[in-house]
């Protein structure tokens, strides 16, 4: 899919002076007081952003049957949570990490992976708070690389990459030259971590097709490709939004059973296990499903 025939734009709204008065703001403010104010903001948001509106009507009425009535009202919380983690999100790239508690499940695999000199890959997605991700595997034993999208605003870009840094992380930017593949490839080599979003497809033709919630959806098939290819581990990363002050992060290993030696096998063995871990953690958050596009248009399902 090509960026110009992409649905999803991967940009935060708000423009910059917004962006930067809210990094301002939580440097001082609780980000909990600002929440109210989302049952203003996201009528007008359903209204004028009606592309992401209605896919997420659709996601309720596909995945889970619902009614119309009862899918707009699941919509509406939809967006209301959503309005809550880009509020945390902005708090956590000002500075105010430790504002929130989290709960972790599967910790001892980043543990063990730590204790390696291998590389790794963590594997993210558009479910739940992944921006908040990366402060959970926060160490001082490898170092993380996050590749991340070049959309965003400069306020924000700046802002993330200086937060980030500050954690010892180091945010590798896609590139259409496909240089930033150097610098993860590097990275493993030298037995560092690597954090990929696994759930959309972005500009490539490398992807896999996977009945996922009932439909079938076309997911990128490059990073199980290159944990594969370079033989590292590959870990689910999700951090799901508890309440106004707690994530739950779930970490699952991404594994295939059995000894595969083919690497195109092994790598759509991958996929499918992450497409798997996805949907049950869909299935179990369901209102924390952020993709504000037509997932399983057909148009974006490519047939190789």
């Amino acid at each position: 899919m090509t960026k110009e025939s992409r649905q999803w734009k991967g940009k935060t709204g708000g423009g910059s002076f917004g962006q930067k008065s809210l990094f301002f703001i939580f440097k001082f403010v609780d980000v909990t007081i600002i929440y109210p104010t989302l049952l203003l903001v996201v009528p007008f948001y359903m209204l004028f952003n009606r592309t992401g509106y209605l896919s997420i009507i659709r996601y309720f009425k596909q995945a889970y049957n619902m009614s119309s009535m009862k899918a707009f009202m699941q919509t509406f919380k939809n967006h209301l949570i959503f309005g809550q983690v880009v509020l945390d999100k902005f708090a956590i790239i000002a500075g105010r990490k430790n504002f929130f508690s989290t709960e972790v499940e599967g910790e001892e695999y980043i543990k063990e992976l730590l204790s390696k000199k291998t590389g790794f890959i963590i594997a993210s997605s558009h479910i739940g708070n992944f921006e908040a991700g990366g402060f959970v595997t926060q160490q001082d034993v490898k170092k993380i690389h996050a590749l991340i999208y070049d959309g965003e605003s400069e306020a924000i870009m700046k802002k993330r990459k200086q937060t980030l840094k500050d954690v010892n992380i180091n945010a590798i930017s896609v590139k259409k030259d496909m240089s930033h593949l150097f610098l993860i490839k590097q990275a493993l080599e030298n037995g560092e971590i690597i954090t990929i979003p696994c759930d959309r497809v972005y500009g490539s033709n490398k992807n896999i097709n996977r009945v996922f919630l009932g439909k079938e959806a076309s997911f990128p098939l490059a990073p199980f490709r290159l944990a594969a290819q370079m033989n590292v581990p590959i870990v689910a990363l999700f951090m799901m939004k508890d309440s106004a002050k707690k994530y739950h992060a779930y970490i699952n290993p991404i594994e295939v059973k059995t000894e595969v030696q083919n690497i195109a096998k092994k790598a759509e063995l991958l996929a499918t296990e992450f497409i798997r871990k996805c949907e049950e953690i869909v299935l179990k958050y369901p209102h924390q499903w952020f993709n504000f596009y037509n997932f399983w248009a057909t148009e974006n399902i490519q047939h190789n």
